[in-house]
């Protein structure tokens, strides 16, 4: 069994002017200091789209994050 870190799917955060993609996973390694995030090999997207790590945020816009899978 597997432990649970954030007990969560969903972490709300404060946005200011300029807060970026690359921020808020700062935000969330900072909050939950278990989690291992790879930003450069994972997929981030804003609002289901595909976008860098540089990205500046709005308010009320979605992060998702897809780390990496193996396959074969």
């Amino acid at each position: 069994m597997h432990g649970v870190i954030a007990d969560t799917d969903r972490i709300q955060m404060p946005i200011i002017d300029k807060t970026t993609v690359d921020d808020a996973i700062g935000y969330v390694i900072k909050k939950y200091p278990g989690i291992t995030i790879d930003k450069e090999s994972s997929l981030i997207a804003v609002n289901h789209e595909i976008v860098p790590l540089k990205k500046v945020l709005q308010a009320n816009d979605t992060v998702s994050l897809f780390p990496p899978i193996g396959g074969g």
